[in-house]
């Protein structure tokens, strides 16, 4: 029986200190997060342990979801830079040259330092018992290191009282009559010893870079996520990390969420070294300083490859910021060059020139301005070049970046670079002939992919070739579960780790299952024969559907001041345009009735300056666009004015895809947001509806009121000057809803 008892608790004791372990397999997921909501602020930095899968176990793919959000302060109203670091730990023991005072005192080491070793008293008037008084003086620990071998161990103390102050002499009310001097007894000079701090070498390997949206407008439940691939740094995501997230920003502030996901099975080629070339961190490499240049810091770096690798790859990920001449860095485009062994094989610019077309719409600030390889919410782009051809195994390589040659002559601007660039190297291909599903864009209910989104037609995917060989055909099967799949054969030419996007053609959307929500697709039969790697051919992605409009309605579409820039039209599923208006004046509301055949739709509105139909920071006026009930009040589909660069809308006439999804909700916007005093409401509503609109002050006294009814669309212009500048609050009550905006009023 006591045998019995301690077998029982010998298997309780092994399973407390060995926690249930799931033996996975090929496909299978390890999730782990490392930071969680913290709360970013004021140029700091938010180290982590992230605790990962050991070596050993083959990942065909690793993802960082990358998300921010709002903290409980709120979103900064500023675009920032944040990177997030693997701080990894090489094994390579590098030391430097330091001094090793023979004391210390309150962790300085002072030449001299003077005092008392005996106690010593500070007097004062106590006026508790009307009579002098005394307390101990100051004191300060002494750390004495006195070890040759160990020169920063310390071996003793002393406790030091202060010395060269005066004592006070009081008479019997309290009064100062005289003083006497307290001097010092002791004093101590140091002396240093020259010695080494040896230290283990830690290299911050960049794998992600977003730059803050202008979040002003953002609730505290505010987030947003984006996906980055981060397979090819396999290597250093191993047991455990710390991973650092910093926070360039100089206000408070976003949050931070990173969830690593390892998803087994075999990569398109092995990773076998991560290797730092140049890492500028947060304060970046100087440019167009003549006394300090960046060709300083972007110098020829040689590293030895073994002959196990085979494959070689630059990851770099460059970032301008600053506006000296030119608006160098953030808003000038400059190229680089990259030398491989002396000799030039890679150009490109860093700049990025779709910011009209960020997943974040009508943020705070200048969303919409093109930048050096950024913009505000996004991504910073990370630039992957293939330099095997140029590598051989077993040598050495000399890898050297340049960049444009740049002067800047404006006083008080220091134009910079944040710059992380990394060597990968990997083994041979694992595979010969693989195709795989990199990205599903359209149909995906993923807020990033919006702009793309919801559709009813003609699905858009992005497959890679995976293999050695050259990709030149693959079938790609696709289709909502639970309906008939579509078929699609492509043709093409991808070397190998090149992707393409892909637009596929009709769809069945009758779904018999409860997935109808469920997109998949397939891709099969690279170059005519059987795929070697089954396990990337597949991607789902859940999906939002599009709405159901009536086959007659109301294009109610209001011009802005430079209505050269806009054009718009309906198109059909075959690419024909079905209704445009060509001729269109300024500020004018335009009022079109529309009849459609049962279809699917897509109505576009492209502005060639790239700034919507308002801009704050432009004279353009306000525009916007609606589709309106035709025969009667009310809206049915209301589109944001201040969209960037285009609106791609799809919607179906005559049948239905899944539940509609018609808008009936009231929408309410106030612009410009910020104002010098003038602004302008606009109010949709399902139906017509008395309103009264309220401007209250940040301490919530009212400032104005107006009533407004009889119509569902009510646009009402306000002047606040003569206020004062800071924030209020514009408030639109009815019987059925509150809506608030918060409006900026600027001095």
């Amino acid at each position: 029986m006591n045998y019995m008892k301690k077998l029982i608790t010998f298997i309780f004791t092994l399973t407390f200190l060995f926690p249930a372990v799931s033996f996975s397999g090929i496909g299978d997921t390890t999730s782990i997060r490392v930071h969680d909501a913290v709360h970013m602020s004021w140029w700091g930095e938010y180290k982590v342990w992230g605790v990962f899968p050991p070596a050993g176990t083959s990942y065909r793919r690793i993802n960082l979801d990358f998300t921010l959000g709002c903290p409980p302060t709120g979103c900064s109203d500023w675009d920032y830079t944040v990177q997030v670091e693997a701080l990894h730990k090489t094994g390579a023991i590098d030391s430097v040259v330091v001094m090793a005072p023979f004391y210390t005192i309150s962790n300085t080491s002072p030449d001299t330092i003077f005092g008392n070793l005996n106690a010593v008293y500070v007097t004062f008037w106590n006026t508790t018992i009307n009579a002098t008084d005394s307390i101990l003086a100051n004191s300060s620990w002494v750390y004495i290191h006195n070890d040759p071998v160990n020169p920063f161990t310390v071996t003793d103390s002393l406790l030091l009282y202060t010395g060269n102050y005066y004592n006070h002499i009081f008479d019997n009310t309290g009064a100062i009559i005289d003083s006497i001097y307290v001097g010092y007894a002791n004093a101590l000079i140091n002396s240093f010893t020259t010695t080494y701090n040896v230290f283990e070498v830690v290299e911050r390997i960049e794998l992600a870079r977003v730059i803050t949206p202008y979040g002003g407008y953002y609730n505290n439940s505010w987030r947003n996520t984006i996906r980055f691939d981060i397979t090819d740094l396999a290597p250093i995501l191993q047991d455990s990390v710390e991973i650092r997230a910093f926070y360039g920003g100089w206000s408070d502030g976003f949050s931070i969420t990173l969830d690593f996901h390892f998803i087994e099975g075999t990569p398109p080629r092995t990773p076998v070294q991560v290797r730092n070339i140049y890492s500028s961190g947060p304060g970046g490499f100087p440019y167009g300083n003549v006394s300090n240049p960046i060709e300083n810091y972007l110098v020829p770096k040689t590293f030895n490859l073994s002959s196990s690798e085979v494959n070689s790859m630059i990851r770099f990920i460059p970032t301008g910021h600053g506006a000296g001449t030119q608006n160098c860095a953030e808003f000038c485009l400059k190229n680089y060059r990259i030398k491989v062994d002396g000799i030039q094989q890679l150009q490109r610019s860093v700049w990025k020139n779709d910011c009209g077309l960020n997943h974040l719409m009508h943020q705070a600030g200048t969303w919409i301005y093109d930048r050096a390889n950024w913009c505000p919410g996004d991504k910073a782009l990370i630039h992957e070049f293939e330099i095997t051809p140029f590598v051989t195994p077993g040598n050495g390589v000399t890898l050297d970046f340049d960049m444009d040659a740049y002067t800047n002559s404006v006083g008080g601007q220091n134009p910079n670079y944040i710059m992380a660039a990394q060597l990968i190297t990997y083994s041979a291909p694992n595979f010969s002939v693989d195709a795989s599903v990199e990205e599903i864009i359209a149909p995906n209910s993923d807020f990033y992919f919006n702009r793309s989104n919801a559709i009813c037609q003609n699905p858009v995917i992005v497959i890679k070739n995976t293999g050695s060989t050259p990709l030149t055909s693959a079938t790609i099967t696709y289709g909502i579960k639970g309906a008939t799949p579509s078929v699609f054969n492509w043709t093409g030419n991808l070397d190998f780790n090149e992707m393409v996007q892909v637009q596929l053609g009709t769809i069945d959307w009758n779904s018999l299952t409860n997935e109808s929500d469920r997109f998949y697709a397939y891709v099969s039969g690279p170059n005519g024969i059987q795929d070697q790697n089954a396990w990337n051919d597949t991607m789902t992605v859940k999906i939002n559907f599009p709405p159901q409009h009536p086959s007659t309605f109301v294009l109610l579409f209001k011009t802005n001041l430079a209505p050269f820039e806009t054009s718009y039209n309906i198109k059909d599923d075959q690419g024909n345009t079905v209704f445009s208006n060509g001729t269109l004046a300024a500020n004018t509301i335009y009022r079109d009735t529309v009849t459609l055949a049962p279809g699917c739709y897509t109505f576009n509105v492209n502005d060639s300056g790239r700034d919507g139909l308002y801009f704050f920071a432009n004279n353009d006026g306000t525009g916007y666009t609606r589709f309106v009930n035709a025969f009667g009040p009310g809206v049915i589909q209301y589109f944001e004015a201040d969209f960037g660069t285009n609106i791609r809308f799809q919607f179906t006439v005559g049948y239905l895809l899944n539940t509609p999804q018609v808008e009936s909700d009231s929408r309410m916007e106030v612009f410009p947001n910020p104002t010098s005093g003038k602004f302008t409401l606009d109010l949709s509503m399902p139906s017509p509806e008395k309103v009264t609109i309220q401007i209250t002050d940040a301490l919530g006294r009212l400032v104005h009121s107006v009533e407004s009814e009889g119509t569902d669309n009510p646009v009402l212009d306000f002047d606040l000057k003569g206020n004062k500048a800071g924030i209020y609050h514009v408030t639109a009550v009815s019987n059925k809803f509150v809506l608030t905006r918060k409006l900026l009023v600027n001095p």
